[in-house]
């Protein structure tokens, strides 16, 4: 999708698109402008290769309008799903801010308190769809976004349903998302609500540590860590980590879904535990009234240098906030920015190495069969090649599955109408149909087909097929011909099982080059394949024209006899006759009399051809 195609582009006239967002492995994100209700949206539009099948476009649509039913503070709201001009779409919220992925490449680890009250709000909204009967599916980092004001909004939901279902193989399912998979899925693909809560413990996990608690060289080595592997120890990575959240997180991590939190809103009670352990802090009890009289007359007169300390201390907590804000913008600014390689049609190891020495990240979005390139090459990537991103930014690429075959189907004896459906039901397409008399078989239905059925072809290659045209007739009636030109008089014939014979000219006052007379006449009966002999006109006078005609005489290793006629307004007339060397080309200029001529070039006797020329 080329920006400067799409910039400005009104999809059903409605969003106006306004500038690129970003994009994943299943589509491009723009910002748009709802002009009937004048505000901006998230346009997300599926890239073409996922818009080709049909099945996913269907799932992806079904799903949405799912996911359009939720409506929570912590969920990224679905307005409107559809189709223009081939694109397939859906409106969402547009979110200012950035997403989870972001905030980790930037700061590494976060604070405990952030990093519980981030997963706190996702707890939030994943309860809601849970409630709703929809399952996530895919929770990440990069479907987390986080507004302006560290508001949290989960994205995508019900959308990793449909791409997952669009996968041909197991492995596929794991592609892109196997870091925060869950045991269950990685295993046999079956999903609960719990599962979203495995992958939320792996968020949370990353966030406290930096780090994710599986890693391998593929996704399918780190899927197999999620269902064998023992999760690493958060204490390790961080020592002074407080028990209770060391609890939480390995109790979402549980292998077995029944020793995990059994719902979003257990899992929100144990974090809201966690924040009460960490920052609970005992305010002084009095024991007496006298006492605590003597507390509050010591208060009012300590409340003066109290609000002095209070404002100290504000201003000195703005001050640290400002100052790390300054850090952490410097040091995301400090990231540097590189060209995106261009690895379509490279080999997907030589692609991955491309990429890594840029210091990006490959994650495989798709494998589909493409006829353009060979098995195991990249398609299409995401962002494009030579974008200025920043370094550590993910590259999405589709695979090629290399050219798909299928076996052609037997179509014989159908009728052709049948016969293009059983093709088209076979993913193949009609070819050139021949229509033949045949009085085994039946008028309309097919003789004989090339590929023969059987045979194993490229998707979308043409069946020529030869038809029947029923039982040819012993005899015919021949047409009317008189007032055709000749090119209409051989039509005719050829329409009625016959055939044109000789053709010679004559004065006359039809026409030039139309047909004054034939043998046999109109209406008689005779066998098919009959030759039909017609008399053009000449016209009635005529100045005297020159011609010059090239004959290539054949080589049959001995002199060859030729002879040329011409017909014009004087008749017909000999204009060369004589043996002539094997393989010659003879060069012949000779003068006619009227608008034009009927030549014949014979070789040994047998006529070779015949032509007009002139007008």
């Amino acid at each position: 999708m080329d920006p400067k195609q799409m910039i400005g582009r009104k999809i059903l006239g409605r969003y106006k698109i306004v500038e690129r967002i970003g994009g994943g492995g299943m589509g491009v994100v723009w910002k748009a402008n709802d002009l009937v209700l004048d505000r901006y949206v998230a346009l997300k539009i599926l890239r073409p290769e996922m818009s080709e099948d049909d099945d996913f476009v269907q799932r992806f649509r079904r799903e949405a309008k799912a996911a359009a039913s939720l409506s929570h503070p912590n969920i990224v709201s679905i307005y409107d799903v559809g189709e223009d001009q081939g694109l397939h779409f859906i409106v969402m919220e547009l979110v200012e801010g950035e997403t989870l992925r972001d905030k980790l490449n930037r700061e590494g680890r976060l604070d405990p308190e952030e990093a519980l009250r981030i997963a706190g709000q996702i707890c939030l909204g994943l309860a809601h769809a849970h409630n709703n009967q929809i399952i996530h599916r895919d929770i990440k980092p990069q479907n987390i976004l986080l507004t302006e004001l560290d508001h949290v909004k989960v994205a995508d939901f019900g959308i990793a349903r449909a791409l997952g279902r669009a996968s041909t193989t197991s492995t596929d399912v794991v592609v892109g998302s196997a870091s925060y998979l869950s045991p269950e899925q990685a295993r046999n693909g079956m999903v609960s609500a719990r599962s979203d809560l495995y992958s939320l413990g792996v968020v949370l996990y990353e966030m406290i540590t930096g780090r994710l608690p599986f890693t391998g060289d593929s996704p399918v080595a780190v899927a197999l860590q999620h269902v064998e592997a023992r999760v690493p120890s958060v204490r390790e990575a961080v020592p002074d980590i407080h028990e209770e959240i060391e609890k939480l997180i390995t109790k979402a991590l549980a292998k077995d879904p029944g020793e995990r939190f059994q719902s979003a809103g257990e899992m929100l009670q144990a974090i809201r535990k966690c924040r009460s352990a960490l920052f609970h802090r005992t305010e002084p009890e009095f024991s007496a009234k006298g006492d605590e009289a003597m507390a509050r007359r010591g208060r009012k007169k300590r409340s003066t240098p109290t609000a002095v300390k209070v404002l100290a201390a504000f201003i000195l907590v703005g001050v640290a906030i400002a100052a790390y804000a300054i850090y952490s913008f410097y040091r995301w600014m400090a990231v540097p920015i590189v060209e995106v390689p261009d690895i379509v049609g490279m080999p997907h190891i030589q692609a991955q190495a491309a990429l890594r020495e840029k210091g990006l990240v490959p994650r495989l979005s798709a494998e589909k069969y493409d006829r353009k390139y060979p098995a195991g090459t990249v398609i299409s990537q995401s962002p494009l090649g030579g974008e200025k991103v920043k370094e550590g930014r993910e590259i999405y690429y589709t695979l090629s599955k290399g050219e798909e075959y299928v076996e052609v189907p037997d179509v014989r004896r159908l009728t052709l109408r049948e016969a293009q459906l059983e093709l088209e039901n076979n993913q193949l397409q009609l070819g050139n149909v021949d229509e033949i008399s045949d009085p085994a078989v039946p008028k309309d239905q097919v003789i004989s087909q090339n590929p023969r059925e059987g045979t194993s072809v490229s998707i979308g290659t043409r069946v020529d097929l030869v038809v029947s045209k029923g039982a040819e007739p012993e005899t015919v009636i021949v047409p009317g011909l008189l007032g055709f030109t000749e090119a209409q008089a051989s039509a005719v014939l050829n329409a009625n099982l016959l055939d044109l014979g000789n053709v010679t000219g004559a004065r006359s006052n039809e026409p030039p080059g139309t047909v004054i007379a034939q043998v046999p006449e109109e209406g008689e009966e005779v066998p098919v394949r009959t030759k039909v002999d017609i008399t053009v006109s000449m016209g009635t006078q005529g100045t005297q024209r020159s011609h010059t005609i090239k004959i290539e005489v054949p080589d049959k290793g001995r002199p060859v006899h030729v002879r040329l006629t011409v017909t014009d307004l004087d008749g017909e007339a000999v204009r060369h006759n004589r043996n002539e060397a094997s393989g010659d080309t003879l060069t012949i200029s000779f003068q006619y009399k009227g608008e034009f001529a009927i030549i014949k070039v014979y070789f040994d006797g047998d006529l070779a051809y015949q032509q007009r020329i002139g007008q």
